[in-house]
């Protein structure tokens, strides 16, 4: 990994936030925190590859159980790794047999001379693996013989309940157009009055496009969290629905129920929600990510989670598509993925494209400094927001997201002028 140098004076710009290869601001900002680089149970008797933050790895369990990340491309004369054989004792080159282990040493090369002490200055680009709930996360940052503590994410947690991993989604447009949409609520009200969100009743009709809810936007020691609240159907009384945003690329969901799950509205407004939808967003480059989604239930609901695949199923594109519609991602409305597949895809990358921010662009402003804020934080040598001290290795990470009714707090702003 290439360091960002201590005496680089330049100001970090919005034009930097989507940039995460090596050596650059953000890059170097993304490598202090354990990133999601797989999913356990899709990880076999084979190597497989994967790109984070611009960097080719090949991530594999030898026979002992033990997780390894090394660079893909064999040191020797480049073959990839991804088709090397596991062995005890590591990850062998098909080419020449160069045997690798999870630290990246390089134990045997079949091909040198007996004595020879060559494989002992040979060194495999390596990062630290370790597995937390279902998930592989990777450090890929300084330090790494004692890397920051691994947050003990909620969800990944065993509290009882129904927990489940969702298939890796896979996108080619930049990280930040999908992670910095969850601090636009405006959008909720408006692009996916189609789908999920403008079919629901709970909550007068919560994200009404024509009565969209008042909101706030909290900067919180993990990121930010988005506040909306309606009048509740009591005196004292409001709806409210919370999604966080955490450092650096987690947004949890907190009204999978109300919206995918078509469940009872009147039950739910009595019990809130009682499903936590996270999202780990890895970028493999500037223009691809992968998205990892973890998700625990509390409520009494059995096999929720086959129910929710179940209504998701039926969440298909309601537009009629003529027959000379060569547009790439027609249809997408009634598809709340594919409607932020659509615009986030469209976007192109933040710094490069031109934009005219409004009153309700409030959110997407303060969050982007809250991450510029990180990003400075962290190239100063600093531990930036959402990197646990190690005094609270152990603390639980929970996000705030609230959905429901609640007494009524202080008065908001709208989200529209």
């Amino acid at each position: 990994m290439k360091s960002i140098s201590k005496k680089t004076k330049r100001r970090v710009t919005l034009g930097d936030i989507p940039r995460v290869g090596p050596g650059t601001p953000a890059g170097g900002w993304f490598r202090r925190y354990w990133l999601v680089v797989g999913v356990a149970r899709d990880l076999y008797d084979i190597p497989q590859a994967v790109k984070v933050l611009g960097e080719e790895l090949v991530l594999f369990r030898d026979p002992n159980g033990r997780l390894g990340l090394l660079g893909e491309h064999c040191p020797h004369r480049g073959t990839s790794l991804e088709y090397g054989d596991i062995e005890d004792g590591g990850l062998r080159c098909p080419y020449h047999g160069w045997l690798f282990d999870i630290h990246g040493r390089c134990l045997e090369m079949p091909a040198e001379p007996k004595d020879s002490k060559f494989c002992q200055k040979v060194k495999q680009l390596a990062y630290p693996v370790r597995e937390l709930g279902g998930l592989i996360f990777a450090y890929m940052g300084p330090d790494q013989a004692n890397p920051p503590p691994l947050p003990q994410y909620a969800p990944l947690l065993d509290r009882g309940g129904q927990r489940q991993i969702e298939p890796v989604r896979r996108a080619d447009y930049n990280w930040f157009n999908f992670f910095e949409n969850s601090a636009d609520p405006a959008h909720v009200c408006i692009l996916h009055r189609h789908a999920g969100y403008g079919q629901q009743s709970w909550g007068d009709h919560f994200f009404c496009y024509t009565d969209m809810p008042h909101v706030e936007f909290v900067e919180m020691n993990y990121g930010m969290k988005v506040v909306m609240t309606k009048p509740g159907p009591r005196p004292g009384t409001e709806f409210v629905d919370e999604m966080s945003l955490a450092l650096p690329s987690i947004v949890q969901v907190g009204d999978t129920e109300f919206v995918h799950a078509k469940m009872d509205a009147a039950a739910l407004i009595n019990a809130g929600s009682q499903c936590e939808h996270w999202m780990f967003v890895t970028p493999n480059d500037d223009d691809h990510f992968m998205l990892f989604t973890a998700d625990n239930y509390l409520g009494p609901v059995e096999n929720f989670f086959e129910k929710l695949k179940e209504m998701r199923a039926k969440e298909t594109p309601i537009q009629e598509v003529k027959p000379y519609d060569k547009r790439k991602f027609m249809p997408y409305k009634g598809n709340v993925r594919k409607e932020d597949i659509m615009t986030q895809g469209t976007q192109g990358r933040l710094g490069e494209r031109q934009e005219q921010l409004g009153v309700s662009d409030r959110g997407v402003i303060k969050f982007r400094k809250i991450v510029l804020n990180a990003i400075e934080i962290a190239l100063a040598g600093k531990r930036p927001k959402g990197v646990p001290a190690r005094a609270a290795a152990d603390a639980v990470l929970h996000l705030d997201t609230q959905v429901g009714v609640r007494a009524a707090q202080s008065s908001k702003v709208k989200i529209k002028n």
